[in-house]
């Protein structure tokens, strides 16, 4: 035995065999520790179930819970490399079902084909809802307030009819369908495209509601104040002689005039444009733009449509039209005296106009007045007014002015 260990091949040898076993010792514990890592199991927690169904005919009541999903392979590049929660999906396939509840097995698709995959629980409750429709008409909400003078008119929607779709169960939780309009300091009409939203009886928005359509087109008229006034003619001068008229028609009698409330509070009647009588001696159809007063914003309608009835004219005598007296003080009295001295309570009046309008004209459509207001006791030379009806005039000859004799009562 010495002689061996004192022989350098003997000891060259064993270092040989040494060396060969610790090589195979290492090598099998590298092999066996990468097999035991790569069977090692890996758990991906609270993993998402997509469900799949008809969703036109259903809506499904509640989304089932997360799983867990167990991944086993024996490539060790896929255990340090594990697939992203974007290239896998874990599923039920509720497809071909109708409403009611539903035990599904949990599916998966996405995991490299080597893998063993296990998931927990492995089967789930879904429940599917049948969708109904219902027709509502859309209710326009107005938000915030128009400039200071304007005022919000009546929205117009279109469509204003619109179908909701929703569970059955909600069916009788739909309220109404609102679409919003934000009014803040408006000055003129808002032209808008809002999208709807549905509301159950408290007022929340019901999430599961589909509209259809979506958005509806809203028009708000926005307007300054206005008054709606009598429209008052502006003939001037007369027609030329031997012409009278028979009718003046417009295509309105009232106007809305627009602007400031201080200064549309003091408008009664509103002015149409003028018309200058002294050179029209035939019919004639006039459209004429409508004058803007001072710090009057708008008037309609813009344009007065006029239409004037010429005619030769003709005159009428009517006998006895009473003469009154107006503007007398309380203490005094008054007669009308001829050149005489002679009291005088009649006139005949002398009238021209249009054939037709003198035929009806009566006494009783003709006031004679004399205006005595302000005037002390005396004889005083007074003009004569005549109220007659439009379009009449009185005729040459007619009494412009008589002799009045004022004098106080007797206490």
């Amino acid at each position: 035995m010495d002689r061996w260990l004192n022989s350098h091949w003997f000891v060259k040898g064993i270092a040989l065999l040494v060396a060969v076993l610790m090589w195979m010792v290492v090598n099998f514990e590298r092999d066996t520790g990468s097999t035991t890592e790569a069977s090692q199991p890996m758990y991906i927690g609270g993993v998402a179930i997509n469900v799949l169904y008809d969703t036109e005919r259903y809506d499904l009541v509640e989304q089932p819970s997360p799983v867990k999903v167990m991944v086993e392979s024996s490539n060790p590049f896929y255990r340090y490399n594990l697939v992203t929660p974007d290239q896998y999906e874990v599923f039920v396939d509720a497809r071909g079902r109708g409403k009611g509840t539903h035990r599904l097995p949990v599916q998966h698709k996405g995991f490299p084909e080597e893998a063993r995959i296990g998931i927990t629980p492995s089967m789930v409750e879904i429940s599917l809802e049948e969708k109904q429709t219902v027709e509502k008409e859309v209710e326009v909400e107005l938000l915030g307030q128009v400039a200071p003078g304007y005022t919000p008119g009546n929205p117009v929607v279109k469509p204003h009819r619109v179908h909701v779709r929703v569970p059955e169960s909600l069916v009788d939780d739909v309220a109404e369908v609102k679409a919003s309009v934000n009014l803040e300091e408006a000055t003129e009409q808002i032209d808008v495209t809002t999208e709807l939203k549905v509301l159950d009886k408290k007022g929340n928005i019901i999430t599961k509601a589909e509209v259809n359509p979506l958005t509806v087109e809203v028009s708000v008229p926005v307007t300054s104040p206005f008054v709606v006034v009598p429209l008052k003619m502006n003939l001037t001068n007369d027609l030329p002689d031997g012409y009278s008229l028979a009718s003046v028609q417009t295509n309105t009698e009232e106007v809305t005039v627009y602007g400031p409330q201080d200064v549309i509070r003091e408008i009664n009647t509103y002015p149409a444009p003028p018309i200058d009588l002294s050179k029209i001696n035939s019919n004639q159809l006039l459209q004429l733009k409508m004058p803007l007063l001072d710090k009057v914003v708008k008037v309609e309608p813009e344009y007065l449509e006029v239409s004037l009835r010429v005619v030769p004219s003709t005159t009428k005598q009517l006998e006895n039209v009473p003469l009154r007296i107006t503007g007398l003080a309380d203490e005094q009295q008054a007669k009308v005296l001829t050149l005489e001295g002679q009291e005088i309570t009649m006139l005949s009046v002398g009238l021209i106009g249009a054939p037709q309008i003198l035929e009806e004209t009566s006494v009783d459509d003709v006031q004679v007045l004399v205006d005595v207001s302000n005037l002390p006791a005396g004889v005083h030379e007074i003009p004569v007014i005549y109220n007659l009806p439009n379009y009449v005039k009185t005729a040459a000859g007619s009494v412009k002015q008589v002799t009045v004799e004022i004098t106080n009562k007797e206490e």
